[in-house]
């Protein structure tokens, strides 16, 4: 009896590399299930199989020479029948943990720099229009102011011997009346419609739908109205990726379609006659300068981040503004010289 048992328990044969049969197939099952060979059990002992015996002799503590003796079939064995202690440790609490810490923390910063550039955008529109406003009311009374002399003589002059002698000119006084009420309706109607597009479009913005917010921010940013701004820096804060670049590109063509006629008319205010005017055209293109600038220290912190892809963005920014600054240096060096001369 005491030979029959010790022939049941020496026979678990040496495997190595090279080695075939059921007993490989046995010896992958159980690697396989305690999460140390991924491959096939088809009985050849390969390289994949050698490397997971090695791994499982380092975890036990053996010599990792990747051959299946005595001494790891028993570890093999005690292993299998502790299996739910060992699976449990290793396996799940290694992969979720490291994946999103990145991913947070690109988020974190893109934010942090997608508010300041807004920041100073809007900042920016709102002074350009405020200023804009404040020309067009001193321009229209200084014209008004030109203008009254000659409006008085006129309607001195002519409108008294008609209404009193004239009958014609009677008659053709109430058609100049009539028709013009007629195309007031059609300017208020226009623009009405007009701030209720708007109004509707901001009113989705708030829907519970994404399909209906994600059209909503594209179609604010086609119509390129000023109003449209702060609610959509409102949602840029609680907005997921996809979204936060949606709002990110309307506000980009909101402020490309509002500065538009901002230089424009800053350009026609340059060719004004009046010097105050010039001067103070020339003060708020220095402001809106001076704001841009701004985006330079927050560039200069993009070249540190994490992302390659947004370092090598910094990088051509920084280029531009500094070509630009160049260029404007290079402008003022013929005036210098003159000076000098």
């Amino acid at each position: 009896m005491a030979q029959t048992s010790a022939q049941k328990v020496d026979p678990p044969p040496l495997l190595k590399p090279g080695s075939t049969g059921p007993d490989v197939q046995t010896l992958q099952t159980q690697l396989k299930e305690l999460g140390y060979y991924n491959g096939a059990v088809d009985g050849q002992f390969t390289e994949p199989t050698k490397i997971a015996v090695s791994q499982f002799q380092t975890a036990q503590g053996l010599l990792a020479d990747g051959i299946v003796g005595i001494t790891t079939w028993k570890k093999l064995q005690a292993a299998i029948a502790s299996k739910p202690t060992i699976i449990t440790a290793p396996v799940p609490t290694s992969k979720p943990r490291v994946e999103p810490q990145p991913s947070k923390k690109n988020l974190i910063w893109w934010s942090v720099l997608g508010l300041g550039t807004l920041g100073n955008l809007v900042a920016v529109i709102y002074c350009l229009r405020w200023l804009h406003q404040v020309k067009q009311m001193q321009e229209s009374q200084a014209a008004t102011s030109n203008n009254k002399p000659e409006a008085d003589k006129h309607r001195s002059i002519p409108q008294l011997p008609e209404s009193t002698n004239n009958p014609l000119s009677a008659s053709n006084s109430p058609s100049v009346t009539t028709s013009t009420p007629k195309l007031l309706p059609a300017e208020t109607t226009s623009r009405l419609a007009k701030f209720s597009i708007v109004d509707e479009l901001i009113n989705d913005l708030y829907s519970a739908d994404p399909a209906k917010r994600h059209k909503a921010i594209w179609d604010l940013g086609q119509q390129g109205d000023s109003r449209a701004i702060e609610p959509l820096v409102d949602l840029i804060i609680d907005a997921d990726s996809q979204q936060h670049s949606l709002i990110l590109s309307a506000l980009g063509e909101i402020a490309i379609r509002t500065f538009k006629p901002i230089n424009r008319a800053l350009a026609i205010s340059m060719q004004n006659q009046n010097p105050q005017v010039r001067q103070n055209a020339i003060r708020d293109l220095t402001r809106v300068y001076d704001m841009m600038s701004q985006i330079t220290p927050i560039l200069r912190h993009a070249l540190e981040d994490t992302d390659p892809e947004v370092q090598s963005t910094a990088r051509y920014a920084l280029k531009q503004l500094n070509r630009i600054r160049v260029v404007s240096e290079q402008e003022s060096l013929p005036e210098q010289q003159e000076k000098d001369g």
